[in-house]
């Protein structure tokens, strides 16, 4: 039988939608920081959302 204790990696390397990877920063589930962006388009997209999550969160708190 094989052992179900196999080592789990440091690092993944996933594809998602921008519109969920918008969503779980926006609920505070994903950082920028836990992030390294691979090309332009998913630098924007972070950008974009980590901008407009602040600028909501700010509004909140006013």
């Amino acid at each position: 039988m094989p052992s179900t204790h196999t080592a789990i990696p440091a690092k993944v390397k996933i594809e998602m939608s921008s519109d969920l990877l918008m969503q779980l920063i926006y609920q505070g589930q994903v950082k920028g920081n836990d992030c390294r962006c691979l090309d332009a388009n998913t630098k924007q997209v972070l950008w974009l959302s980590l901008l407009n999550s602040s600028v909501d969160t700010d509004e909140v708190s006013l």
